[in-house]
C-alpha cells in the first residue's frame, strides 16, 4: 500500500516541474521580446530626432532665404525711385563682381585675362546664344554647347547657384531662360520663373520681374511658389509706383495664405506702404 501511494506524488512532482519549465520558457521569451521592443523604440526615437533635425535645417535655410530677400527689398525701398526711371539696387553695386562683362540684353567687349588670343574676335561679335554670358571675373564658363548636355535638374541648379551663391544675376537670367526653353513643362518651371524674377529685381529691371511673377500667377496658379510670387509681385508693383495694385496683391497673399512666411512679409511690407 505504501508503494501504491508514491506514484501519484511522483506524478504530481513531475507535473509541477513541467509547469515551472513552461513558465521559465515564457519568461525567457517575454524578456527577449521586451529587449527587442526596447531596441525598436530606440531606433524610432533616433529616426524621430533625425527627422526633427532635418525639418529644422530646412526651416532655417528657408528662413535665411526669406531674410535675405526681405533685406533686399528693404534696401531697395530706401532708394528713391523717380518717375520714368528705375533706381539701381544698392546690393548689386556692392555684391556683384565688377567685371561680369554682361549688360542687360548684350555682352560687352571686355577681354578676359586668361582668354586665348583667338577668342577675342568671337567676343566682339554679337551673341548667338542666350548662354554666351560670363561668370566670375569675365571668364566665359557656361557656353551653350555645355548646357545642352546637362540634365534638367543640373541646368536648374546651375542657374540657381549663379543667382544665390555667385550672385551673377544676368548670368542666372540667361540660364533660367535656357532651362525654360529646353524644359517648358519641366519639374522646376515655376521655380525657374520665380528666381528669374528675383534676378531681375536685383538688377532693378522691374518690368521684366513683373512679367516673370505674373506668368506664375496666371499660368501656374497651383504652383509651389505661388504665394512667394504674389508677395514679390506686390513689392514690384510698389517699386513701379502702382501702390493700388501693390496693396491689393499683398492683401491677397495675407488672405489666401495666412500664417505663412509670405503672409508675414506681406503684412510688414503693407504696413510700410500705408
Amino acid at each position: 500500500m505504501g508503494q501504491a501511494g508514491i506514484g501519484p506524488i511522483v506524478f504530481a512532482a513531475q507535473v509541477g516541474a513541467s509547469n515551472n519549465d513552461a513558465l521559465l520558457l515564457l519568461l525567457d521569451q517575454f524578456t527577449a521580446l521586451r529587449g527587442e521592443m526596447e531596441t525598436l523604440r530606440g531606433m524610432v526615437e533616433e529616426q524621430a530626432y533625425e527627422i526633427r533635425r532635418l525639418q529644422q535645417d530646412s526651416l532655417d535655410r528657408y528662413t535665411d532665404l526669406d531674410s535675405r530677400l526681405s533685406s533686399i527689398y528693404q534696401e531697395m525701398d530706401a532708394t528713391p525711385v523717380t518717375s520714368g526711371t528705375t533706381a539701381t539696387a544698392p546690393q548689386v553695386a556692392s555684391t556683384a563682381p565688377t567685371t561680369a562683362g554682361v549688360a542687360a540684353g548684350s555682352i560687352t567687349t571686355a577681354t578676359p585675362v586668361n582668354t586665348p588670343a583667338g577668342a577675342v574676335a568671337s567676343q566682339n561679335s554679337p551673341a548667338t546664344t542666350p548662354m554666351s554670358t560670363t561668370v566670375g571675373a569675365g571668364v566665359s564658363s557656361v557656353p551653350a554647347i555645355q548646357t545642352g548636355i546637362l540634365t534638367e535638374q543640373q541646368l536648374y541648379e546651375l542657374a540657381l547657384d549663379s543667382l544665390l551663391q555667385e550672385q551673377q544675376f544676368q548670368t542666372s537670367i540667361s540660364q533660367f531662360g535656357q532651362y525654360l526653353s529646353q524644359y517648358p513643362d519641366g519639374r522646376f518651371v515655376t521655380n525657374a520663373y520665380y528666381w528669374q524674377g528675383q534676378a531681375y529685381v536685383n538688377l532693378s529691371m522691374f518690368n521684366e520681374a513683373r512679367q516673370a511673377f505674373e506668368t506664375i500667377i496666371t499660368q501656374y496658379p497651383d504652383g509651389r511658389k505661388i504665394e512667394d510670387a504674389m508677395y514679390s509681385l506686390g513689392a514690384v508693383y510698389h517699386r513701379l509706383g502702382d501702390n493700388t495694385k501693390a496693396r491689393q496683391m499683398l492683401q491677397d497673399v495675407m488672405t489666401r495664405f495666412p500664417n505663412t512666411s509670405a503672409a508675414n512679409l506681406a503684412d510688414i511690407y503693407l504696413r510700410s506702404i500705408n
